[in-house]
């Protein structure tokens, strides 16, 4: 075939002669599940070789096509499922977001009726009725907004790929998402956000701090890290994933610049794999931060030392055997803590800890921004999810929740001088 280009027969793609003597077969196949056009390419010695390697690459490619094409028979949770090995596929989701997706795929879709459902024979009052019954269940709500965002996002791809005409939830989306806003309503009692009381974290971090009598190490092996969350408002990830480089002693001044998270392992093969990996990413808001420690969470750090000293690129949170620590083996240690401290059944995980240091930081006149910035947030979130406002009292039997006189926030302030009770009275959590 002399050098360039030799058109093939109608669909059947097109021959280029290369200048080292190869031949590049290029064949359109149809189209991609985004809507673009697929093409596929090989390269060889001849054409002969060159139509080998394409039927190869073309099977190939049809195989994949029927994995994630979608037919009739398809149920609603295959639907959300090929739609999630896409977004796998094609790096949409993190490994964190695609662990929780396929838990939402298994416990709030397929094991209930609507799961089991064909794709097209579901109409929004199908969907309707599956969400009140999770409702009923007692499900929370941000549970059950994920599961509608699943369906909502499954039955949506399968539109755009012009494989399904309609998509039975977006008609009705909006009054649903209304009508779950309505249960997180609170009332007048409620706490906005629950977070250790002034008594709480002065008792939590003197647990943390307890030794063994008989040699004189820390109680808890995780102790040191709980006070250090407590003290800098840092997410866990974020703690587990820094190195002794990112300390500045001298300046009291701690780098912030990456986060570790587990994720199911999916490459293990059989009982004997890992079934858990740690991935290490950017922070959550993809922002790095320095942050300059207050006395109480130099102190941590000071003591964390003392116990896990390390070169500049080791880990400051590791186990005995040097491994790093994860989120989870901080719940256990954490809930041993809350337990031993004999607070309250709300009192749990290790955001609660994050939540207390900037509910402190408001309460001392910080401003919100500053406290965003210094915690690694949006303003709204902090506000939002992180500031408890309200604050809780109990007098007798009876539990009040009131909000403080603006202006005089803190501990100190008139409002908790004037309140319905002593401090003394004031319930264990807020």
């Amino acid at each position: 075939m002399p050098k360039g280009k030799n058109r093939n027969a109608k669909g059947q793609g097109s021959f280029t002669r290369n200048d080292n003597g190869t031949v590049t077969y290029r064949k359109g196949v149809g189209f991609k599940a985004d809507g673009n056009r697929k093409t596929l390419t090989v390269t060889a010695a001849t054409e002969a070789a060159c139509i080998k390697l394409m039927k190869q690459k073309e099977a190939e490619w049809l195989n994949e096509k029927r994995r994630t094409q979608i037919s009739e028979s398809d149920n609603v949770e295959e639907l959300c499922q090929r739609h999630l090995e896409f977004q796998i596929q094609n790096g949409e989701l993190k490994p964190k977001s695609i662990d929780r997706r396929e838990d939402t795929i298994r416990n709030q879709i397929g094991k209930y009726q609507i799961g089991k459902m064909q794709i097209q024979a579901i109409t929004p009052a199908d969907v309707e009725n599956h969400i009140s019954t999770l409702i009923k269940t007692g499900l929370s709500v941000s549970t059950i907004k994920k599961c509608l965002d699943v369906l909502n996002a499954g039955y949506e791809w399968a539109v755009v790929r012009s494989e399904l005409s309609y998509n039975p939830v977006l008609q009705i989306k909006r009054s649903i998402t209304k009508r779950l806003s309505k249960l997180e309503n609170k009332a007048a009692a409620d706490a906005d956000v629950i977070v250790l009381s002034v008594e709480e974290e002065e008792a939590f971090y003197k647990e943390t701090q307890k030794r063994n009598v008989n040699n004189g190490k820390y109680k808890y092996a995780g102790g040191l890290y709980g006070a250090l969350l407590l003290h800098t408002g840092m997410r866990t990830g974020e703690m587990i994933s820094l190195q002794w480089k990112d300390y500045d002693a001298e300046n009291g001044l701690l780098t912030i610049n990456k986060s570790t998270s587990m994720s199911r392992n999916r490459k293990a093969k059989g009982e004997a794999g890992t079934k858990y990996v740690a991935i290490q990413g950017s922070t959550k808001n993809q922002k790095a931060r320095v942050i300059k420690l207050s006395d109480d969470a130099l102190i941590d750090m000071k003591r964390i030392r003392e116990v896990k000293p390390g070169r500049p690129d080791e880990l400051i949170c590791r186990t005995k055997t040097g491994r790093q620590y994860t989120a989870t083996m901080l719940e256990h240690c954490m809930g041993t803590i809350y337990k031993h401290t004999g607070f309250l059944s709300q009192v749990s995980g290790l955001h609660i800890l994050r939540r207390t240091f900037a509910t402190r930081m408001y309460e001392n006149g910080a401003d919100v921004k500053e406290i965003a910035a210094y915690i690694g947030d949006l303003e709204s979130t902090t506000m939002q999810y992180y500031i408890a406002a309200r604050k809780k009292v109990v007098v007798g039997d009876e539990v009040r929740q009131f909000v403080p006189l603006p202006g005089s926030r803190g501990s100190g302030g008139e409002q908790d001088k004037k309140g319905d009770a002593p401090a003394a009275n004031r319930s264990t959590s807020e």
